[in-house]
């Protein structure tokens, strides 16, 4: 996350280099979701033949590259077209990351392994903060360490396995889409709400902050350090789901993302006060690693890629639609109004995951290849 996150930290240089407008800044940020959407299903589908893997290095690679031509784009047109590419590519390296993951697990560690690997979210994003104190004055070099991870293909080719459930046989068998229709959206209406009320705020939160007198120092150690806690809250929630409802853990998450909503977004401007908000909201931000095991665990092994691909990052697309909402009323409006519509926004889609999530009924039904093993 920390190759899609880092382009909100530089919309005020992206302004002044191009000539573009906020619009053209939440855009970027909303290609990089959009895209995903695509990777997930168009590459999920891949590995659900060819195993997860040769996706987990394509993806890592492609949007490491992608980045490189992020930060060297010469014009607006290469800047959306490189975002593009990003958020493909990520698309198929989230996808095979999470599902290589979870069904290399032990059963009674899925939840808190899933939760280490979704924490690289809050730590990817504390590092964009850190890094942002270092080169905030070069747009272009900060951009630029967003390829960093091109580094880790190697190791991934060396020492990281395959499924080990996964077998070619699995695509001779046909798994009835229908069946899971119920869960497959109810998971994206879930996972939908936490992208809008999510990425609609922090598409501008960096230059919310500094537009009330926060320095930008301040700015950088605030998403550092919200984001660290962040990250150790995916594992907390993991951990936790291995035991308790995963279902009310979720809701229980939501509620401490209305609370502190208010106060991060500046109701009373005192940077003590932003700070709890920011803080409470990340923590209880830590349900998200379930959010994905809602569909994990309810589908086939034999689309289980193509699946959970296409309903997170379906999800991903609204939290697009979020941020150039937001990117279009703070173009009208002025940047200092986006506290008022971060809580219109955040609270409305809020409300749609918590009524989704007290009306869920668990699904019992089993893939054909599940059945044939019974």
């Amino acid at each position: 996350m920390y190759d899609l996150l880092i382009i909100t930290y530089v919309y005020e240089e992206l302004y002044k280099c191009f000539g573009a407008s906020t619009v053209i800044g939440t855009l970027l940020f909303s290609l990089g979701l959009i895209f995903r959407v695509i990777g997930g299903y168009v590459f999920g589908k891949f590995a659900d033949i060819y195993g997860r893997k040769v996706v987990l290095n394509l993806g890592t690679a492609g949007y490491s590259l992608s980045q490189v031509l992020l930060a060297l784009s010469p014009n607006v047109f290469i800047l959306l077209l490189a975002r593009s590419l990003q958020g493909l590519f990520m698309g198929a390296q989230w996808t095979a990351g999470t599902v290589i993951a979870y069904e290399n697990a032990p059963v009674s560690m899925r939840g808190i392994i899933n939760g280490i690997v979704q924490a690289g979210y809050g730590l990817g994003y504390a590092l964009t903060g850190l890094v942002y104190i270092f080169f905030s004055t070069n747009w272009r070099m900060f951009l630029l360490t967003g390829a960093i991870p091109i580094f880790l293909v190697p190791y991934i080719l060396a020492k990281v396995n395959d499924v080990k459930t996964f077998r070619k046989e699995n695509i001779k068998a046909q798994a009835n889409i229908a069946d899971y229709l119920s869960v497959i959206i109810r998971s994206t209406i879930v996972i939908s709400g936490m992208f809008f009320s999510y990425y609609s705020i922090f598409a501008v939160y960096p230059e919310f902050l500094e537009s009330i007198q926060i320095s930008k120092d301040y700015v950088g150690f605030l998403m550092f350090l919200s984001n660290v806690l962040l990250a150790v809250s995916f594992i907390a929630f993991g951990r936790a789901s291995d035991k308790f409802s995963k279902r009310k853990l979720i809701m229980y998450g939501v509620i401490g993302e209305m609370i502190g909503l208010p106060f991060m977004l500046a109701v009373i401007e005192q940077s003590s006060f932003i700070t709890f908000g920011l803080l409470l909201y990340t923590i209880a931000t830590g349900f998200w690693p379930l959010a994905p095991l809602l569909i994990v665990e309810s589908v086939p092994i034999e689309v289980r890629g193509m699946l959970t691909g296409l309903t997170y990052n379906l999800g991903s697309i609204i939290g697009g639609i979020g941020s150039i909402i937001m990117g279009a009323l703070v173009n009208s409006f002025g940047i200092v109004s986006a506290g008022k519509w971060g809580l219109i926004m955040g609270y409305a889609s809020l409300a749609i995951i918590f009524l989704t999530l007290a009306t869920w009924k668990s699904s019992n039904v089993l893939s054909r290849v599940q059945r044939s093993n019974i």
